[in-house]
């Protein structure tokens, strides 16, 4: 199949090409290197993936590539099935929401599926830039499902959010509960997503299924802004001290998901036959930020500084019932997130000293 993964240079956009690759699927990966974090670090997953088609560096970033891609091919040669040989990757630049780019992109290959994953993420940027969270969330979701359904792609798959659901840390969250709550921009930005792609499948019969991913997703190179593995890894590896955010301090609770574990179910949303349908993909046992923290000073062996300070306002605490995801796609989480923070420290300590220190992460 050749398939077109949106967000490609992005840290699970560049782990699903990998995985895709890896299974004998060609690969046609689309980003527009948004400044929302250094573009350099998506440079580097491109050339990552470039190595997992067993193709030259595209950017600058070959010996950083040696080092590393060893461990995260052991890594995901184990969560994935493999041929013998990889898919072929092609990498563009583009952005979702040009629609002329996206026309002629479309006109030119022949996809068999779409995994759409490019997105402004984050939800307390998303309160300060609302009409941008819109334009890409939105709007360019529109531009692709419209380009697909002309195109007659077979399955459109759609990374949405547990942030549809808004703050409901009183119970598991299942895929019938009420999404028209949600307490933040990005929040409804999906919501709004995923009400586009119903209508596309109901009047135009276009193939979708829907992801709502459980994150934090972490693991290598998980995205070095705002998210709280990665930061907790760089703040420990510089001395710096922490401030935790969220309801309830460190005793906040979420569904913190492992990247291989996420990329496996939203390749089982693009393989299943279902012609539309929506499934939670997390853990369903959140865990408190006091576990997360330990197990980044268990990679360590070393103690991360720790203040508690303001609650967030848009912090959102959900956890995922991924019972309709294991009944019909076979789902089902496997790495302990000891074992996956383990990883993600392993491979840090192996990048450049750019990216050990970064300042703002």
């Amino acid at each position: 199949m050749k398939i077109l993964v949106t967000g490609a240079a992005g840290f699970i956009g560049s782990n699903v090409a990998r995985a895709l690759l890896w299974r004998g699927d060609d690969v046609v990966g689309l980003d527009n290197f948004n400044d929302y974090y250094p573009r350099r670090c998506k440079e580097l997953n491109v050339d990552l993936t470039a190595r997992a088609a067993g193709e030259p560096p595209i950017y600058a970033f070959g010996d950083v590539v040696d080092t590393i891609y060893p461990m995260l091919s052991e890594y995901g040669r184990r969560a994935y099935p493999c041929a013998p040989a990889p898919g072929a990757f092609t990498f563009v630049t583009g952005d979702i929401v040009d629609f002329a780019a996206m026309e002629t992109l479309f006109a030119a290959q022949c996809f068999d599926g779409v995994v759409h994953l490019a997105a402004m993420a984050g939800v307390p940027y998303s309160t300060r830039q609302p009409r941008l969270y819109t334009q890409v969330n939105v709007d360019g979701t529109v531009n692709l499902l419209t380009l697909s359904k002309d195109a007659g792609v077979k399955k459109f798959v759609f990374a949405s959010s547990s942030s549809v659901y808004g703050d409901r840390a009183d119970t598991q969250v299942t895929e019938e509960d009420d999404v028209s709550r949600a307490v933040s921009v990005y929040g409804a930005s999906k919501v709004a997503g995923e009400v586009l792609c119903h209508a596309f499948h109901k009047i135009y019969g276009l193939p979708v299924v829907i992801d709502r991913v459980f994150g934090p997703i972490y693991g290598p190179l998980q995205r070095p802004y705002g998210m709280f593995h990665q930061r907790a890894i760089n703040y420990l590896y510089n001395g710096r001290t922490i401030s935790i955010y969220g309801k309830n301090g460190l005793q906040t609770a979420k569904d913190a998901t492992y990247i291989d574990d996420q990329v496996r179910g939203l390749l089982a949303c693009l393989d299943c036959a279902y012609p539309f349908d929506i499934f939670n993909i997390g853990t369903a046992h959140p865990l408190p930020i006091s576990t997360w923290i330990d197990a980044v000073e268990t990679a360590f062996q070393q103690r991360l500084r720790v203040d508690i300070i303001d609650v967030d306002a848009a912090d959102v605490v959900s956890s995922a019932d991924i019972a309709r995801a294991q009944r019909l796609l076979g789902y089902a989480p496997t790495t302990d997130m000891y074992e996956g923070v383990r990883r993600q420290v392993a491979v840090f300590q192996r990048l450049p000293a750019w990216y050990r220190t970064m300042e703002t992460v």
